[in-house]
């Protein structure tokens, strides 16, 4: 799931096809994606890819795809599936639309890497050539600072725990800001505690955000350990939002990728947060899971897991609810 920050126009399949990798991040393979469309141009919205699944999972996965799209409240629905395994595309594609017979189809296409096929009288039975070359609009995405991986594996690894000498490093890192935190900080509760943290928070946070500058391993440290404290976690969940929300999963996942034990879940469900609302509900599923696996018991974790099962839209989301329902 994710959100267009520039506007392209899919003029036919193929173009469909190639804008695939900047609504996720990473190329698609063996997948089926599904987009809800808004307006009278269909501009893309909500969006969802799931593995394809074994001939006898189709009915599930249709229903689950129908029945995210649906609460998008969407006009429109396109649907395209990449895969290898043409009979089960087109025996999946006809499951959801026929769950949601009631809204247009904007457009409907099945490929195998080098061939698509739609349901449009005019195709040929053996489908239409297409490239796989990089295309126009993921060139620009990667221009305007957007990184396009390779696939889903490699959009894991972001999220991945820092090992060897970083590891080691960070480790150091973290016992110098432990070592630094004041006496009385352990008596400090509440919004107390909360002032505390965001004046030690604050200034790093507004400098990665300000200029997009990779942090140093002693500001990854403070920022991790300072936000494993509730009240500080809130303060900084308060400040994301959806104009801010790409530049704070910058900064959170560049975090998670150096936070070393106990301090992982916060960092990865601030991460998790902000992927969400900046639309892109790849990175928040991973980051969310891999808090849950650290610390199977964290709320917010499994809060963010199912709020993403449940394919809630980020513009449901106000400010106001920060740090309210999310309690660990």
């Amino acid at each position: 799931m994710t959100d267009d920050p520039a506007v392209y126009t899919a003029h036919d399949p193929a173009d469909l096809i190639g804008v695939l990798p900047t609504l996720f991040g990473f190329s698609p393979a063996d997948s089926l994606v599904g987009v809800a469309t808004h307006g009278p141009r269909s501009r893309f919205g909500f969006r969802l890819r799931i593995d394809m699944p074994e001939p006898h999972e189709v009915d599930a996965a249709a229903e689950l795809v129908a029945t995210h799209l649906r609460r998008q409240a969407p006009d429109g629905v396109v649907l395209v599936a990449i895969t290898p395994h043409q009979v089960t595309a087109a025996v999946l594609l006809g499951a959801v639309r026929s769950r949601l017979v009631d809204l247009p189809l904007v457009a409907a296409v099945r490929a195998d890497g080098q061939r698509y096929w739609t349901p449009d009288e005019g195709c040929p039975p053996e489908g239409v050539p297409y490239t796989s070359s990089a295309h126009p609009a993921v060139v620009r995405a990667v221009v305007e600072g957007m990184e396009i991986l390779p696939d889903r594996a490699a959009l894991v690894s972001r999220f991945a725990p820092p090992s060897g000498p970083f590891l080691a490093r960070m480790e150091r890192a973290t016992d110098r800001v432990l070592d630094g935190l004041t006496p009385g900080l352990a008596a400090a509760a509440g919004a107390d505690l909360a002032i505390v943290g965001m004046q030690a928070v604050g200034p790093v946070l507004d400098r990665a955000l300000g200029d997009g500058r990779e942090l140093d391993e002693d500001d990854l440290a403070l920022l991790a350990v300072w936000v494993s404290a509730v009240a500080v976690r809130d303060a900084v969940w308060g400040l994301i939002d959806r104009g801010n929300a790409r530049d704070m999963l910058r900064v959170w996942s560049q975090v998670a990728r150096a936070a070393v034990p106990p301090f992982e879940p916060a960092v990865l469900c601030l991460a998790a947060f902000a992927a969400w609302l900046s639309g892109d509900g790849a990175q928040a599923l991973i980051a969310a899971e891999r808090a849950l696996t650290v610390d199977p018991d964290h709320s917010m974790a499994r809060l963010l897991l199912d709020l993403l099962e449940a394919g809630l839209a980020p513009s449901l989301w106000s400010s106001g609810d920060a740090g309210g329902a999310f309690r660990t």
